[in-house]
């Protein structure tokens, strides 16, 4: 007969010792530097000393938020979650939720670092309930009565719990948080749950930036304002506005190691597009490696960063730190302790490598427009919310008329080696431009013009061109569009047709069950290659394009008609857009530049700048503006991705984008694309 086993006095009074001990007077930063363990070793503070004043917020009755914004690599996650945890756990134990981006996330921090910090960390492990189930993925339930939740942005975690910490990482990252379930900003839902606690409870919230400048024009005013921007930033500005200052190493004032690129002091961006193409990039970072003190000018190098954070300090806007370090003022009165650290102080990143990814970044906007990298490391490694370049350089119709050009219409420009077409479909009529690419994607527009007329007989005239309606009426596009050549400028007898021709699937109801038909009828022709269906797409983290294979047969209203067999690109119109307004913006020819005409009339360039980039992406100025012209630029330029022109060598270009045999009479050339593209643009 089993008996179970009597537990002991000493295992009860152990048990329930934690339920009655006072908190331990303690600070956080005290607590995790003599408690935390990982795998890897115990955490040191003095490899991070910016992260001791916010972490110590969380004993403070001053502060009920905190907010910290600040790049990768910056010892965040140890320092101020599992630190943080660490000082809860053992010294002031209170129910907590550690807030992930998804639940996935949740589920990884959970096994890799704080089963891990628990395990390394006897401190820690003596006080986790012993019963095996208040040990899961989810849920951590401790000896002193505490559990901490680990949680996701949902109403179902973030609401109906009363809890002394919230602690929310990579707040800029997850899409909903401005409106969590229809319910409101995270922010907002997480504050609320602490509120019982009054000056005990304590939400943080860290993250790198994540969303984009609002206003290009906007200047700071006061020395520690964010610029316009949602997400963090926003939150930022709503709290005490603390930068992280050096003192000087040779004048011995304090100055503000700035976030962004800024300090590193780099020439101007119009400048630096310029110096990408020109110097080795690792010379180029080399050579900016510095950080001017703003006081003397004098400048600091990688090997005395160690030195400079270990003296570093922190001032909150409305103070004043004088030489010998002391710090005078009155700082702003808010509930919220706010912190702003720059790339160039995180202690794991090197400032080479930091400018070098940076440079290899602006690179790719110079050869593709795409401003994504960029945005990436501002983000991450600088610290910084990007500006997009369509906003920094707003277009004006009236810029353009000015940089006009002479040549004719329906002529190719010297300096175009390959074509593209696009066409746009309206409701009675195919808009239509066909642009020219050169070297560096410079390109020149050829030709626009509209397909109104139909060769359907209507008595004895053509009927008008009716695209939702008419199957037939596609036909057109053949003869008018994607066979149709160009004559060279000067050389009448070399002509040249468009390598592949875009066309827009999209529009009133029919329009897309006949562009699939259409497209089937060109398989069978064998020029299914030559003209591709494309299709907008509003979502923000998509690729810029991406060949799909709509399947509708399982909709109800089959509308379409479609069975998988056509294939049909997505493009990312808002990241598209973007890099069509930063080579409207570009003022010197060269690489990206766009060349434009004196035959186009003044409502070109008004359907050119009928957008407008805002919070959400492009939209129109005025409802109903025409803006044919700004999207047939962005299916030309999907067009040069889907050949993957912005990878060509140009001292050795394939066949389709070699410079044009001139005075030689020639057939239109056919198109050779990503390495039998052939085959592969035919489906």
């Amino acid at each position: 007969m089993l008996v179970a086993p009597f537990a002991t006095a000493r295992e009860v009074t152990r048990g329930t010792a934690e339920l009655v001990r006072p908190p331990r007077r303690m600070t956080p930063s005290a607590a995790a530097g003599n408690y935390l363990r990982d795998h890897e070793g115990s955490w040191n503070p003095e490899m991070v000393p910016m992260m001791l004043e916010p972490l110590d917020l969380l004993s403070s009755r001053r502060y009920t938020g905190i907010i910290y914004v600040g790049p990768a690599r910056t010892g965040k996650t140890m320092s101020l979650l599992l630190g943080g945890i660490c000082y809860i756990v053992t010294c002031a134990p209170g129910d907590t939720l550690l807030v992930q981006m998804s639940q996935d996330t949740a589920r990884d921090f959970s096994r890799k670092e704080i089963d891990r910090s628990i395990r390394h960390s006897p401190e820690m492990l003596e006080r986790i309930s012993p019963r095996a189930k208040d040990d899961n993925t989810f849920d951590k339930f401790f000896r002193s009565g505490m559990v901490l939740k680990l949680g996701w942005p949902a109403v179902s975690q973030l609401s109906s719990k009363t809890l002394k910490y919230v602690l929310i990482t990579d707040y800029d990252r997850p899409t909903n948080r401005d409106n969590v379930d229809g319910e409101g900003p995270m922010w907002d839902l997480a504050y609320k749950r602490i509120q019982t606690y009054m000056s005990r409870g304590k939400c943080l919230a860290e993250s790198s930036p994540g969303e984009d400048v609002l206003d290009p024009q906007w200047r700071p005013a006061t020395p520690h304002e964010a610029p316009p921007a949602l997400g963090l930033l926003a939150l930022y500005n709503s709290g005490s506005r603390a930068r992280w200052y050096w003192p000087c190493q040779h004048c011995g004032q304090f100055f503000e190691a700035r976030p962004g690129v800024e300090a590193f002091a780099l020439p101007p961006f119009e400048e630096l597009e310029k110096l990408v193409t020109q110097r080795d990039l690792m010379a180029l970072a080399d050579q900016f490696a510095r950080v001017p003190c703003t006081h003397c000018g004098a400048e600091h190098t990688m090997d005395q960063k160690p030195v400079l954070n270990a003296a570093g300090r922190w001032v909150h806007e409305g103070e004043t730190i004088q030489p010998d370090g002391t710090i005078t003022g009155e700082r702003r009165r808010t509930n919220i302790a706010s912190y702003w650290q720059g790339g160039v102080s995180a202690t794991y990143q090197r400032w080479d490598s930091m400018l070098l990814g940076y440079l290899q970044a602006v690179l790719t906007y110079v050869r593709t427009g795409d401003e994504q990298p960029m945005k990436t490391r501002l983000n991450v490694d600088f610290s910084a919310p990007h500006t997009p370049r369509a906003l920094a350089k707003r277009r004006t119709a009236e810029a353009f008329v000015e940089r006009l050009e002479d040549w004719p219409a329906g002529v190719v420009p010297e300096g175009v080696r390959f074509l593209t077409a696009a066409v746009d479909v309206q409701a009675h009529r195919f808009v239509v431009e066909v642009w020219g690419w050169g070297v560096g994607l410079e390109r020149w527009l050829v030709s626009r013009f509209d397909i109104t007329a139909s060769r359907r007989p209507e008595g004895d005239r053509f009927a008008a061109i009716d695209p939702a309606s008419y199957v037939e009426d596609w036909e057109v596009l053949i003869d008018e569009v994607v066979l149709r050549e160009y004559a060279l400028d000067g050389s009448p007898e070399t002509r040249l047709a468009p390598v592949i021709t875009l066309c827009d699937s999209g529009g009133k109801e029919g329009v897309t069950t006949n562009a699939y038909q259409f497209w089937r009828s060109l398989r069978g022709r064998e020029l299914g290659g030559r003209l591709r269906l494309v299709k907008g797409d509003g979502r923000i983290n998509t690729p810029r394009v991406q060949e799909t294979w709509p399947d509708s047969r399982a909709r109800r209203d089959r509308v379409a008609g479609g069975r998988g067999d056509v294939p049909v690109f997505l493009l990312n119109t808002n990241v598209l857009k973007d890099a069509v307004a930063g080579d409207l913006a570009r003022t010197e020819p060269g690489p990206g530049y766009v060349h434009l005409p004196k035959w186009l009339d003044n409502s070109y360039f008004d359907e050119l700048t009928a957008e407008n980039r805002g919070k959400k992406g492009w939209d129109r100025i005025k409802a109903g503006a025409a803006n044919e012209a700004f999207d047939l630029n962005v299916y030309n330029r999907a067009a040069v991705i889907i050949l993957g022109a912005e990878q060509i060598d140009w001292s050795q270009p394939p066949e389709w984008a070699a410079e044009p045999q001139r005075s030689v009479a020639a057939p239109a050339r056919p198109q050779e694309t990503l390495a039998d593209i052939a085959s592969m643009l035919n489906g």
